[in-house]
Formats: C-alpha cells, structure tokens, sequence
C-alpha cells in the first residue's frame, strides 16, 4: 500500500495518483523513468502508450509527455479511460474512502453534535450542515463506517501536518433553530441484515443495500366520508330490492282515452279538373276535399314528371260554396286564362302564346342635360313611356318595348312587339291598354285558340269559375263544376 503525502489516504501499490485528492504518488519514479526513457521513446504515464523519442505529446490519447517546472504531472485518465491497475472499489469501499474521521474532523475544526454524550453519534444537525460550518474541501467530506462500533480498525496512516484551523471570523456557527433541529433527530439507523450505522435519512443500507422499511402510522387515516351521527337510527330502502308488486288495472280502450278526430266534411258541391295537354288529354281529377293540393308525386292531384311543376304549387279549395284557386309561393307560379279585360300592376306575369311577357309600368325617360352634344336616335317622345319586357329562359331579359299611351299591341304582325315565329299566337293576339291615369289592363283579343294567361299573385285567391283553365308548368287544367 502506498500512503498519499498529502492526506494520508492509503491506496494501492500500482496507484499512479490519491484516490481521494489526485496528488500523484510515485512523482519521484515517474522523474526516474522520464530520465531513462528519452534515449527509447515515452510511455504515456497516463493511458501507457509508446510514443517515439522526441514526440512531447501522447499520440493516443493526448496528454503531454513533460509536465512543466513546479506543476505535478497530469495523471487523469481520459473520458471513458480506466488503467487496468486501478479498478473501481466496491459502493462501501468507496463511501469509507469519502468518509472523515474523528481526528481529521478535529484537525479542520469541525464540531459534530452529539447525543446524550456519545462521541459516535455522526449524526449532523440538518442536511448540508457540514458544507456550512465548514469550507468544502478534501478534508469537509463526510465518511461513513469510520468511528462507529463494528467498523473495521487498522493502524492510522501517515498524514501530512493539517492546514490551520480556519480563523473564528471566517467560520459560520449554526443558528439555533438548526441545533433545536439537530436535538430532535433521531441516532443512526442501524441495518437489519449487516448491523452497520447509517444517517437518519437514508432509505437503504450503505453497506449491504438492504432497504429500510417504512413506518407504519400509527394514527388511523381520517375517515373520507363523515356520517352524521342522527342518521344512523333511520332506515333506508335499497333500490335494488324487489318492490311490491303492483295490482294489474284493466286495460282502458284507447277509443275511449283519444280525442275523437272530428270527420271531414264533404265538399259543398261537386267539382273536377280535367287535363287539356296533349300527354294525358282528358284525364279528370275530382275535388273530392275542402282544401285540396295541386302539385308533384304527393298532391291530391298529381301532374306527373313535369319539371316546372313544385310538389305543392297551388290549392283548391271550397270557401263559402265558392272554388277558389291559391298559389302556395312556387317558383313558376300559378297562371289562369283571361277571360275579361284584367287589370295589371307593375311587375305581373303573363302569357301570350309561346312568349312569356312583364309588364314594367311607366318609365322615365328624361332628356340630355343643356349644353351637351344630343345622341342620334329617333326623337324622343314628350308623354310618358311604358315599358312591356319579353323573359326568357333562365329569367334573362329579351325584346323590350317603350309606348306611350293608348295601348302595347302583341302579335305576329303589324303589332308594337311582333313574334313572327311564334305558331300559338295571331296576327293581333293580345293588348296591353293604357289609360290616361296610368291605369293598365290585359286584354285577349280573341284571335288566337291558345288565348291569354295571367300569373296570379301568391297568396292572393282567385276564385274560379266553370270553364277557367289553370296552367300550371306546362300542364293545363280545366274547371267543370256539377
């Protein structure tokens, strides 16, 4: 074994350097063997590599040849480097080689607390209580096994003369709560299985490993639901008992519980609607409810794949022994055959032949402003204009019309709006006629079998009359009443 000479821990014969302060060793032989090995080469001191004569530096891993003047030669191996003369020592080897004795405590001034007069006691005062009584160093680490009964004894190595007891001002004297605390721990636990003294806070044994066991508490846990003590003395029923059974009752007709539904009345008279296009023609639909729907696959009356035709486009109904006809709102609307002179507002719909027409009402065509330029073009009126627009598919706009008063003439030829190519209409078929209050009115003229349809306004009755058509997308329906 060789002793440190600068704390007096005592390390293997083949130790370069101290185990627990790195102060190296054999200084003396290394210089020996320096002298001797510069006509051969270098052996590194520290991973012992060859290297040439004159190489300074350790070719593998580093670490200079020469240490400088009054500098002790650097002997730390390399990350991840151990010499194989110096293996790591066991957890207990190495804890007792960190641990300090009672001289070495004394030496650096250091005072433990004891217990009830027994010096053995190494328990500190509070965790860290060592690093701030004294300054860390070699000589502050705490050891453990030293200086407890049962440890292992051996002659006191060599140490090198201790350093001066720090000066009073420089050293830090706990305060008194730490020593109250210090008073309070408890001895060092002693191991079950090797019977070594341990600190007060450790979970395992540092010898053997053995875990020390909980304590148990020995007030019992606080209940987590409290009962008060009044509802002991009731009684409580488990919802998952059977319950009594129930006396069966009679079972109640449901005639006698439901609300009697009141029978439809008959229509007042009777009344049908037979189809006049050319796919069904003939085909008669009888009225036979008060209120009666006109539409799709799900109407009362029902006018095929027509794609024009909602599922609920209009109502027939019998209203005070009267037949009146509603438009439910559809998109195409609702149309009925002018048989008189009808009166129109701005904005109606209505049908001459092939061509669907909108009356616009009066429009204002004012003149260019003094001082510019007048357009070329034909005069321009000075009565009032009004305005009849042809639709066309898709709600584009088509032929438009400006007249002033007395009538908008609508034909094949010779009229103010003229659609030659249409074959439903007549020469002269239909007359928008304007009268000197701006009042406008829809005409038939007569000249033409298809006649004259006019969009009636949703949600507005129309009553009807036996011998009305009703054009309702592409189909046509006739009213016979009795």
């Amino acid at each position: 074994m060789v002793t440190c000479p600068a704390c007096g821990k005592e390390n293997e014969d083949s130790a370069y350097e101290c185990k627990r302060c790195r102060a190296p060793l054999r200084e003396e032989e290394l210089q020996a063997e320096l002298a001797a090995s510069q006509s051969l080469g270098d052996v590194c001191r520290r991973c012992e590599a060859y290297n040439e004569p004159g190489v300074t530096v350790c070719t593998n891993c580093g670490l200079p040849l020469f240490a400088e003047s009054g500098q002790p030669p650097d002997t730390t191996p390399p990350s991840g480097f151990t010499p194989p003369t110096q293996v790591p020592e066991t957890l207990s080897e190495e804890l007792r080689a960190l641990a300090i004795s009672d001289e070495e405590a004394a030496e650096a001034g250091l005072t433990l607390a004891t217990r009830n007069g027994n010096p053995s006691d190494k328990t500190p005062p509070e965790p860290f209580a060592v690093s701030r009584l004294a300054p860390p160093g070699p000589a502050a680490r705490p050891r453990v096994g030293e200086g407890v009964p049962g440890a292992a004894a051996g002659p006191a190595p060599a140490r090198r003369p201790p350093p001066a007891p720090p000066s009073p001002s420089s050293r830090m004297e706990p305060p008194p709560e730490a020593l109250a605390i210090a008073a309070a721990l408890p001895a060092n636990k002693p191991c079950t299985s090797c019977g070594a003294r341990n600190p007060p806070a450790a979970k395992f044994c540092f010898d053997c490993g053995t875990p020390f066991a909980k304590k148990a508490s020995s007030a019992p846990p606080p209940p987590s639901i409290e009962i008060a003590a009044d509802l002991g003395a009731e009684t409580f029923e488990d919802a998952t008992m059977q319950s009594a059974p129930v006396p069966a009752e009679e079972p109640v007709p449901a005639e006698s519980v439901a609300e009697p539904i009141p029978e439809e009345q008959p229509p007042p008279f009777a009344a049908k609607l037979v189809l006049e296009t050319a796919d069904g023609n003939g085909t008669e639909f009888t009225l036979g409810h008060l209120e009666n729907s006109l539409g799709g696959s799900a109407a009362h009356v029902e006018l095929g794949e027509d794609p024009h035709v909602a599922p609920h486009a209009a109502t027939v109904a019998f209203v005070d022994e009267r037949l009146v006809l509603r438009d439910e709102g559809s998109a195409n609307g609702v149309y009925v055959k002018v048989r008189e002179p009808a009166p129109l507002e701005p904005g109606d719909l209505f049908i001459a032949g092939e061509r669907l027409l909108r009356y616009d009402g009066p429009v204002d065509v004012s003149r260019a402003p003094a001082g510019d330029p007048p357009l070329l073009g034909a005069p321009r009126p000075g009565e009032a204009l009004y305005r009849v627009t042809e639709v066309l598919l898709g709600a584009k706009t088509g032929r438009t019309c400006h007249r002033a008063p007395p009538a908008v003439s609508i034909g094949r030829t010779g009229c103010d709006m003229n659609f030659g190519d249409d074959p439903l209409l007549a020469a002269r078929h239909a007359e928008v006629r304007l009268a000197e209050d701006g009042a406008a009115t829809l005409v038939d003229l007569g000249e033409g079998a298809s006649g004259v349809f006019l969009r009636i306004r949703a949600q507005q009755p129309v009553e009807l009359q036996a011998g009305d058509v009703v054009r309702i997308g592409d189909q046509r329906l006739r009213v016979e009443v009795g």
